[in-house]
C-alpha cells in the first residue's frame, strides 16, 4: 500500500461519499485506487492468482469501501463482475493526463500480458497498437524467468545491474526460456547476465514498437508495472535518445487513477455491495474429468520408497543435469537397485545444483563404505557436468532414457518423457531405440510450463496441481496451441470467472495434446508404454495421455529419476564391454574444486573457427567447447574421429569461390547482391550477368538484425533478406539486385518448379520497408525454367537500359550468365555422380532444405561440421541425381530436392536424412507430414531453424539422431 496527498485533489463542495475509486481486473492482477476528499490516495495492485472476485472483496472489505465509496470501474474484465459505472481504459488514461496537465505524443502502457501505444494529440488519443495475443518479452513473461532462476523480480531488477548483456532469442518467449536454459547450463553466462538481456530486450522491443507507430516521439509517458522497473527505463532513454521519458507517481495503475476520477464526477448513487456483483454469462467448452480415466493408468510411483546403501558394495553414480532439475543416483551394480538418490531444482547453476546433489547422496550414505566405481552422466548440462566430475563420460538423454526404459519394461516398445524443457517420444524394436522426436523449441507440452503456468498465474505449488486438476468436474478446453497463447487464454478464463480446478485440469489436458500432436503426430504408438520424466509424478498429466494417446500408460516407480539411472546403466555397459574400466570416485572429493577456464584457442578445423576452453579442475585441463563433437569425443574417448567427407563445404566453394564473380579494374559502379534467398542457388547466374555488363559485385555482410526492420511477421529467410539489403544500403553500394523469382528448372515427371509465395514477392515488400532506397532496387522477373529463357533475357535487357547500356548488351550478358550457370550446374551433378556410389558405401546424411537455410555457414549452426565430426559423410540434397517424380501437386523446386532425397534414403539403407525448415514456411508445411509418412520405420532429424534457434538445443537433437542411429545399426549387425 502506498499514500500521498495531493492539495489539488481538496473539493470545497460537500460530497454524499467520502471516498473515490477506480477499479480494473488485468491479466495477472487487481488495481484500485482510493482518492479521499481531503487530498490522500491509497492504491493497491495485488496478483489476483485466478481469484479476481476474492481479492476484491478483501480490499472492499479492508478499507471499508460498502456504502462510502463511489466507484468506477475500466478495462473489459471488471464489466463481467461488477455493475459499476464504466469508462475505457483510454477515457481513464486521457481523464489521468488532463490532471496532471500533460499532453504527451505517446503513452505507452506495458502491463503483464500485452503492451499498447497510444499516440496522442492535445491530449486525445488518435490510435491504439497493441502487441499479438503472443506474451513475448512481456512483463510477466520476465517474472516467469527469473523465477526460474530462483529470483524474486525485486532480486532480479537488482542484479541485472550487475549483469552483462548476452544473446537471446527474446523474440519469442518459448525459445528465449529454451536459450537461457542452454545458456546457463553450458556455463556461457550467468543469471545476473540473463536478467539484464530480458530487461535491456524489453526496452529494446518497446523502442521498436515506437519506431513502427511512425509518430512524434518529443514526449512519452510511461504506464503500467514495468514502470517500477527502473532499470528498464534507463534503457528505453538509451534507445530513444531524444524523447523524454516521464514517469507519474500513478504510473503503475494510470487508468485506475483516472476512473477514480471520474468517481469524484458521478453523482448517481452507488449500489449497496450485495447489489455488485453481477452473474458471468461466459460458457466454456469442457472436456471429460480426469479421475474418469483410471482405468487406462497403471501407476507405480512410490511416493515413500525405501532407498537402502549397501556397505562395500558397488555402485554407479548416475546424473541427469537437466534444465530445470538435477537428479543424481547411486546405482547398485549388484542387485539393480538405487541406494540413494537427490533431486533438486537446477535454478540455472547446474554445477552448483550438482553439488547440492553429492552433498545429498553423502548424507544418505553416512558412515557405510561403498565403492563408487564409474560414474556417467546425461541433460542439457552433460558436457560442462562431465568435466567437473573428473571427466566421466556423458550420453544424450534419449538413449539415456531409453536405456533405463528397457531395464524397467524389457518388452517396452514406447517411451513418453517429458521433461522440464524438453519432451521425448522414443520407439523401440526388440528392446532397441530406432526410432525418436523432440519438441522443436516449442515448450506447450513440457514440465516448465504446466509448472509456471500454475505458480505464476494461480499459485499453486508444482506438488499440488495434480491433487487440483483431479478435483475438477468441468476441464475447460485449451487445445494444442503455441504456449504463450495457451498461457493468455488462461489468464482471460481466470478473469471472466472461471473455476480454478477446471482451469488447471484444462491445462493438463493442454500438455497431453501438445504432446500427442506436435511430438509423436503420425509415429506409430505401441502397447507397452513407459511415460517418463518428472512431468509423469503429476497424476492428472498421465491420465490426460492415457486418455488422448487411448492406451494402458505405465509410470515406474521412480519417473523423474529414470535419466540419471539410464547413464548408470549405460556406463555399467561400457564397463562390460571392456570400452572403459573401473576407477575409484568419492563422493566428498567430487566436491572440492572449482572449474576455471585455464586459457582459450582457437580451432581450425573448419571455417568456424570456435572457441575452445581449456578448463582446469582439480588439477586437470579439459578442452571444452565448440559447435561439434570434436573435443568431446578427443576428452571423453581420447581420440581424433576421422571426419566424415562434407559435401556441402565443396558445393560452397564450388559455388562462390570458383563459378563466383572476378573483381574488374575499372567498373562501371557496383552491384549490391544480398546473400539471401535464391543468391544461394544462382550465385553464378546473377554475379556473371553484372561481370559482364562491366559491374562489381558486392555482397552483403552476415546479419541476423534483419528482423528488427521487417514491418511485419515475416518468416527467417525473409528476416534475413532485409538484414542484407540494410546492411548494403549502409554500403552504400549503386544499386540492389532483388528480381522477382517465380519458377526455377523444372524437373522431369514435375509440372512446376514454383519458389515459394514470400519468395516471389519479397523485392516489393523490402521496397515498400525501405521506400527512401526503392528506385537503387533492381527487380526484374527471372525465371530459370527452359519456358522463360527468352522472356529472362528481355528483363536482362531491360536492366542494361536502367544502368545506361544498350538493351542488346543486357541480352548477351545474360545469355553469357545462363551458360555460366549451366557449366556450374553440370559440373556439380557431374562431380556428385562420381563420388557418390563410393559416399554409399559408408553411413551418410543428406541434408534436405531449401538451399538458403541448410548450405550458408551463417544460418546452419554448423550442422555439416556437426555430422561430419562424428564421421558421417554430409551430402547436400541438391546433389542427388533425380530418381523418380513424386505428386505432381509438390510444384515447389526446393519441395522437389527434399522429395528426392527422401526417395534416396527409402532405397539406400547406408543414406539417412535430416531435413530443417523454419517455422511458417508454407510449402514445408504442407508436404511435412507427407515426409512423416514416407519415412514411416527409418530413424530421421527434422530440425526447425530461425533466428530464435539456440546451438544447445540444436546440438541436443542432431546428436540423439546419429546415436540412434549408431545404437541401431550396432544391433540389427551392421557395426559402424
Amino acid at each position: 500500500m502506498n499514500t500521498m496527498s495531493d492539495e489539488s485533489f481538496y473539493q470545497e463542495v460537500p460530497f454524499k461519499y467520502k471516498y473515490f475509486e477506480g477499479l480494473e481486473i488485468g491479466a495477472v492482477s487487481v488495481k484500485w485506487v482510493r482518492r479521499t476528499q481531503d487530498g490522500t490516495i491509497i492504491k493497491e495492485i495485488i496478483r489476483h492468482e485466478g481469484y479476481p472476485k476474492e481479492k476484491i472483496k478483501e480490499i472492499f472489505e479492508r478499507y471499508n469501501s460498502n456504502g462510502n465509496s463511489n466507484i468506477v470501474i475500466t478495462g473489459n474484465v471488471a464489466k463481467n463482475f461488477y455493475d459499476f459505472p464504466y469508462y475505457s481504459e483510454a477515457e481513464c488514461f486521457e481523464k489521468a493526463l488532463s490532471h496532471y496537465n500533460i499532453k504527451p505524443d505517446l503513452l505507452l502502457s506495458l502491463g503483464g500480458e500485452t503492451f499498447s501505444i497510444y499516440p496522442m494529440k492535445n491530449g486525445i488519443i488518435k490510435n491504439i497498437i497493441s502487441t499479438s495475443k503472443c506474451a513475448a518479452g512481456t512483463g510477466e513473461f520476465i517474472v516467469q524467468q527469473l523465477e526460474r532462476m530462483g529470483l524474486s523480480i525485486k532480486q532480479g531488477i537488482k542484479d541485472s545491474s550487475k549483469g552483462q548483456i548476452v544473446q537471446l532469442a527474446t523474440r519469442c518467449s518459448v525459445h528465449c526460456k529454451s536459450d537461457a536454459t542452454h545458456k546457463l547450463n553450458k556455463g556461457e553466462c550467468k543469471p545476473e547476465d540473463i536478467a539484464k538481456t530480458l530487461i535491456h530486450d524489453l526496452a529494446r522491443k518497446v523502442s521498436e514498437m515506437i519506431e513502427s507507430a511512425q509518430w512524434s516521439t518529443e514526449l512519452i509517458v510511461i504506464a503500467g508495472g514495468v514502470a517500477l522497473n527502473k532499470y528498464f527505463i534507463e534503457s528505453m532513454q538509451n534507445f530513444l535518445p531524444n524523447s523524454e521519458l516521464k514517469v507519474l507517481p500513478e504510473s503503475p495503475l494510470l487508468e485506475v487513477f483516472g476512473a477514480a476520477l471520474y468517481a469524484s464526477e458521478i453523482q448517481d448513487d452507488t449500489q449497496q455491495r450485495d447489489e455488485w456483483s453481477v452473474r458471468s454469462d461466459n460458457e466454456f467448452e469442457t472436456l471429460k474429468p480426469l479421475n474418469k480415466i483410471e482405468s487406462l493408468l497403471d501407476y507405480r510411483v512410490e511416493s515413500n520408497s525405501k532407498m537402502k546403501i549397501i556397505n562395500n558394495a558397488n555402485y554407479i553414480l548416475g546424473v541427469d543435469a537437466g534444465s530445470t532439475t538435477t537428479k543424481a543416483v547411486l546405482f547398485n551394480v549388484e542387485d539393480n537397485s538405487i541406494g540413494a538418490s537427490s533431486y533438486l531444482r537446477t535454478l540455472g547453476n547446474p554445477i552448483l545444483s550438482v553439488k547440492k546433489c553429492l552433498t545429498n547422496l553423502t548424507e544418505q550414505v553416512g558412515k557405510a563404505s561403498i565403492n563408487i566405481i564409474q560414474c556417467g552422466v546425461t541433460g542439457s548440462a552433460r558436457e560442462m557436468v562431465s568435466v567437473y566430475l573428473d571427466n566421466c563420460r556423458s550420453f544424450n538423454e534419449i538413449l539415456a532414457h531409453a536405456r533405463a526404459a528397457t531395464e524397467e519394461l524389457p518388452n517396452v516398445d514406447t517411451v513418453f518423457e517429458i521433461g522440464g524443457q524438453d519432451s521425448k517420444f522414443i520407439s523401440f524394436l526388440k528392446g532397441v531405440p530406432i526410432d525418436y522426436a523432440m519438441n522443436e523449441g516449442c515448450s506447450a507440452g513440457t514440465g516448465s510450463f504446466l509448472e509456471e503456468s500454475a505458480s505464476v498465474d494461480m499459485g499453486i505449488p508444482v506438488e499440488k496441481i495434480s491433487e487440483i486438476a483431479l478435483r475438477s468436474i468441468q476441464p475447460i478446453a485449451f487445445g494444442e496451441r503455441c504456449a504463450a497463447f495457451i498461457n493468455t487464454d488462461l489468464r482471460n478464463a481466470l478473469q471472466q470467472g472461471a473455476n480454478q480446478e477446471d482451469v488447471v485440469a484444462g491445462l493438463v489436458y493442454s500438455i497431453a495434446d501438445n504432446y500427442i500432436s506436435r511430438i509423436i503426430g503420425v509415429r506409430q504408438i505401441g502397447e507397452n508404454i513407459l511415460f517418463l520424466g518428472g512431468v509423469a509424478l503429476n497424476k492428472s498429466v498421465a491420465l490426460a495421455i492415457a486418455d488422448r494417446s487411448q492406451r494402458k500408460i505405465i509410470v515406474p516407480s521412480h519417473p523423474e529419476l529414470m535419466g540419471s539411472i539410464g547413464s548408470a546403466l549405460m556406463g555399467y555397459d561400457l564397463l562390460n564391454n571392456e570400452e572403459i574400466f573401473e576407477r575409484k570416485f568419492v563422493l566428498k572429493d567430487l566436491l572440492l574444486g572449482d572449474m576455471n577456464v585455464k586459457n582459450t584457442f582457437s580451432c581450425s578445423a573448419c571455417e568456424n573457427n570456435c572457441e575452445i576452453q581449456n578448463i582446469s579442475i582439480r588439477g586437470k585441463s579439459y578442452p571444452f567447447g565448440g559447435l561439434c563433437s570434436k573435443y568431446k569425443l578427443l576428452r571423453q574417448k581420447g581420440v581424433k574421429k576421422k571426419r566424415g567427407k562434407n559435401l556441402v563445404e565443396m558445393r560452397n566453394n564450388m559455388l562462390y569461390n570458383e563459378f563466383g564473380p572476378v573483381i574488374l579494374r575499372k567498373p562501371r559502379g557496383t552491384i549490391g547482391l544480398p546473400m539471401a534467398l535464391t543468391t544461394h542457388s544462382l550465385f553464378p547466374l546473377y554475379t556473371k550477368f553484372f561481370n559482364e555488363i562491366g559491374f562489381n559485385i558486392t555482397l552483403s555482410k552476415s546479419t541476423k538484425f534483419g528482423n528488427t526492420k521487417t514491418l511485419s511477421p515475416i518468416c527467417y529467410p525473409c528476416e534475413l533478406m532485409h538484414g542484407a539489403v540494410m546492411d548494403l544500403i549502409h554500403q552504400n553500394v549503386d544499386f540492389i539486385f532483388l528480381p522477382r523469382i517465380l519458377e526455377m528448372d523444372i524437373f522431369d515427371g514435375y509440372l512446376h518448379g514454383y519458389t515459394c509465395s514470400s519468395t516471389s514477392i519479397i523485392s516489393d515488400v523490402i521496397r515498400a520497408t525501405f521506400e527512401k532506397e526503392s528506385d537503387r532496387i533492381l527487380s526484374p522477373h527471372i525465371n530459370t525454367s527452359k519456358n522463360y529463357i527468352s522472356t529472362t533475357l528481355k528483363e536482362f535487357g531491360r536492366i542494361a537500359v536502367k544502368l545506361g547500356l544498350e538493351k542488346k548488351k543486357g541480352e548477351e550478358a545474360g545469355k553469357k550468365a545462363f551458360s555460366h550457370y549451366t557449366n556450374f550446374i553440370n559440373k556439380y551433378r557431374n562431380l556428385g555422380a562420381k563420388i557418390l556410389p563410393k559416399l554409399k558405401e559408408d553411413p551418410c546424411v543428406v541434408i534436405a532444405g531449401r538451399p538458403y537455410v541448410i548450405y550458408p555457414t551463417e544460418v546452419n549452426i554448423a550442422l555439416p561440421q556437426k555430422i561430419t565430426s562424428r564421421g558421417y559423410h554430409v551430402i547436400p540434397a541438391d546433389i542427388l541425381p533425380p530418381l523418380e517424380a513424386n505428386p505432381k501437386r509438390n510444384v515447389w523446386h526446393y519441395t522437389q530436392q527434399i522429395s528426392n532425397a527422401v526417395n534416396y534414403v527409402k532405397k539406400y539403407p547406408n543414406i539417412y536424412i535430416c531435413m530443417v525448415s523454419c517455422f511458417s514456411c508454407g510449402p514445408d508445411g504442407t508436404m511435412y507430414h507427407h515426409f512423416r509418412q514416407e519415412l514411416a520405420g527409418t530413424t530421421f532429424c527434422y530440425l526447425e531453424i530461425d533466428s530464435h534457434t539456440a546451438h544447445a538445443g540444436f546440438e541436443t537433437r542432431v546428436g540423439a539422431f546419429l546415436d540412434i542411429i549408431e545404437e541401431r545399426r550396432k544391433k540389427f549387425g551392421q557395426i559402424f
